[in-house]
């Protein structure tokens, strides 16, 4: 019965009256490549939160299901990087969209000769905005034609992007998502769409607004009613609104890590930018290692990755596992087409 309302709770909560969603699979997510040599991208962080950027092949070690591997190649990843900027078009980033729109474009001031950027955005719908070019301004016009729509696709935007957009790219890839870590329009769930992010081998990065929106949110004259409800019926020890919120950062940010990116939390919109800018350095001071794996692996099987830092350090992120050759996924039905038509 608790389960239950808070089901029904949440889906008042956060979902327009009209919504079509989606049922969450929340099993864990499987990730995976497509070959046997195996690419880790590394990033480590010392006390203060700064790269560390002279590391040493000999100071690390790797492990495949436990069992130790010899690390075949190690460096810095300085070639050109192809990045999916991925925008929340829906109704929450409304009043901000200005802020939001100059500091993606400062993004794209950053990149690198070779690098190249897409546009995809979404509200009901997932569309794509601009395809791949290494045109900058292009790029900046795009984002500054962005319109904003009702409810939030999220995860079928996610699903998209890496299928659409990166399975078939070749080299360093990385998706950037602007969010607010809320769905409740998407035909996919969590599962699915996290799986085909790790599929196509990008960094997932993450500038969440949850911090910002959970604010807002407990203002909200329905929200403060179900609330009130809800504490009625099991306890007012405990703030569900937090809770919920909580949930969902905790989600985003256990599958950016585990691609070898992060998860960003502004607390008001003029730090956005600056996320953007730590996301662009951080992609350019990146390391990887690469080792074929001493095993023998049968088709569609899930592997965990292990790195050990053999100095001291305050962070070390990492790719952290992989699917040897999976097999072929299809798009949904319900995704077809897979953008959607101006």
């Amino acid at each position: 019965m608790r389960a239950f309302i808070w089901a029904l709770f949440i889906f008042l909560l956060f979902s327009p009256a009209a919504d079509f969603f989606a049922i969450e699979d929340r099993s864990a997510a499987k990730f995976s490549v497509s070959v046997n040599l195996v690419k880790v991208p590394i990033s480590l962080f010392d006390e203060g939160g700064r790269m560390v950027t002279d590391l040493k092949k000999e100071d690390f070690r790797v492990w495949e299901d436990q069992t130790l591997q010899e690390i075949r190649s190690f460096g810095r990843d300085t070639g050109p990087v192809s990045v999916v900027l991925l925008l929340d078009a829906s109704e929450s980033g409304r009043k901000e969209r200005d802020k939001i729109e100059y500091a993606a474009g400062e993004f794209t001031r950053v990149l690198a000769t070779g690098d190249r950027v897409c546009v995809v955005t979404f509200d009901e719908r997932v569309s794509l905005d601009l395809d791949w070019t290494e045109d900058m301004k292009k790029a900046r016009k795009a984002l500054s034609n962005i319109r904003n729509g009702l409810r939030t696709a999220l995860y079928d935007a996610m699903y998209l992007a890496a299928k659409e957009q990166l399975m078939h790219v070749e080299g360093r890839k990385a998706v950037v998502l602007l969010t607010d870590c809320l769905d409740n329009f998407s035909r996919v769930g969590f599962s699915e769409a996290s799986r085909k992010i790790v599929e196509s081998q990008a960094a997932l990065y993450v500038i969440s607004k949850t911090v910002l929106i959970r604010k807002d949110a407990k203002n909200e004259r329905r929200v403060r009613m179900l609330t009130d409800i809800y504490r009625r019926l099991f306890g007012p020890d405990q703030d569900y609104v937090d809770e919920f919120f909580d949930r969902k950062e905790a989600e985003m940010t256990g599958l950016a890590e585990s691609t070898g990116g992060r998860c960003f939390f502004p607390e008001d919109y003029d730090r956005i930018q600056g996320h953007y800018s730590d996301i662009a350095r951080e992609m350019k001071s990146q390391y990887y290692l690469t080792y074929v794996s001493n095993r023998e692996p049968e088709p569609d099987t899930f592997h965990r990755i292990s790195v050990e830092y053999l100095k001291p350090s305050s962070r070390l992120v990492y790719r952290k596992s992989y699917y040897y050759r999976p097999r072929a996924q299809y798009r949904p039905q319900a995704l077809e087409p897979a953008f959607a038509e101006e």
